[in-house]
């Protein structure tokens, strides 16, 4: 082991080592994540920890003059554990959406997975010269299959991701999965040893990290950005156009205190992923308190901020939940706060509106209510 460890454990793999030993001690000492999260982090590092044993061990194995049985064991247990943390690393960046918990996505992964074991009788997958050089089988190309597919998950959740207003992470996202296939390539090309893990390694570090710090911008329930993230991209945006849009969901305290604080949840939640469904990208949303929310339009018309209150209007038709809009149009060089107090002011005139219609019928409404929230039915999942 001794032998192993002096011949193949190299500045990167070493680097790869510390890379891993970070990352635990994020996870063991910050709580953003569900338990989930956390345990997929967890499993996927030490996963990690050894592709990177096995890729030093096939160094070493590589320097010696003859083959040895063991340099397939080690490559093998290489390519499942890059091929595992592939197959995590769709799930962790696609977390958010009921397609990366699919049974479905573990098909290529156990299907070329099974493949590869045979490699030691099947010389067709891979092998090794009487001067112990490595040489892939066509069949040895099935690894590089399986990355394509799990790549073109990653780009799926991209876009997913940023035509939901998502933009950041999309752009992270694309980052990582360039990063890995870099990595890919100059172990390809024999540039630099075991680089394909040690480049997943720094790309999931990164993820890691990324998602953390989002979680400090983004609300935990609605999956919006926070107040402080609306006032920052006011300032971000202040010499453009913009239409402010304040919106209160209704009845949230009713929800709360009738059906319990769990139904509230998922109300605030039903209400964020139908502004998502019909928002474009110049519009971004925020959850700025309890039932309040903001939409910023960036560089937006007044007809296109109508337009939007419109749809989510028609949309929430769909639920048994209702909103009170505002809208305010900011110029630059108008006082952005005094603009978001007449946005404010417009909404609560349209929420006396709709307490007056209430009042007027409220038994029929509560009725009303309870018969839609029964029959209510969405995939809701929290962070």
């Amino acid at each position: 082991m001794g032998d192993i460890i002096g011949a193949g454990l190299d500045g990167g793999t070493y680097l790869g080592y510390i890379v891993c030993i970070t990352l635990l001690m994020f996870i063991g000492t910050m709580r953003a994540f569900d338990r989930e999260l956390r345990k997929k982090f967890i499993i996927v590092t030490f996963v990690m920890m050894i592709a990177l044993g096995a890729g030093a061990a096939d160094i070493y194995y590589s320097s010696l003059k003859e083959p040895v049985f063991s340099r397939y064991i080690v490559r093998l247990v290489k390519y499942l554990c890059e091929g595992y943390m592939e197959l995590v690393l769709v799930q962790i960046v696609g977390h958010d959406y009921k397609a990366s918990r699919s049974i479905i996505i573990w098909i290529p992964y156990i299907v070329i997975s099974m493949l590869m074991l045979t490699a030691p009788i099947n010389p067709d997958i891979f092998y090794f010269t009487a001067d112990n050089q490595f040489v892939r089988g066509y069949l040895g190309y099935a690894v590089f299959m399986q990355a394509v597919i799990y790549i073109m998950m990653d780009l799926a959740v991209v876009i997913k991701k940023w035509y939901d207003g998502y933009q950041r992470d999309a752009v992270m996202i694309l980052y990582m999965v360039a990063v890995v296939v870099i990595g890919v390539c100059l172990e390809e090309a024999k540039i630099f040893k075991n680089c394909t893990i040690i480049s997943s390694t720094i790309g999931i570090l990164f993820v890691y990290i990324y998602i953390y710090a989002e979680r400090y911008n983004v609300d935990s329930v609605s999956k919006c950005y926070k107040r402080r993230c609306f006032y920052s991209d006011a300032a971000k945006y202040a010499r453009v156009h913009m239409a402010i849009i304040s919106m209160d969901l209704n009845d949230l305290k009713y929800i709360n205190d009738n059906y319990g604080h769990k139904a509230g949840d998922i109300a605030l939640l039903t209400f964020a992923e139908v502004c998502r469904s019909v928002k474009t990208n110049n519009f971004i949303l925020y959850r700025t308190g309890g039932d309040e929310f903001m939409i910023l339009g960036i560089k937006a018309s007044e007809q296109e901020a109508s337009n939007l209150i419109r749809l989510i209007r028609e949309k929430l038709k769909e639920t048994p939940y209702s909103c009170s809009f505002g809208l305010q149009m900011y110029s630059p060089g108008d006082d952005f706060d005094a603009a978001v107090v007449a946005a404010d002011k417009a909404m609560y005139d349209d929420k006396s509106i709709y307490k007056a219609s209430k009042t007027k019928r409220s038994h029929a409404r509560n009725d009303d209510y309870a018969n839609n929230f029964e029959t209510f039915t969405n995939d809701i999942r929290f962070l």
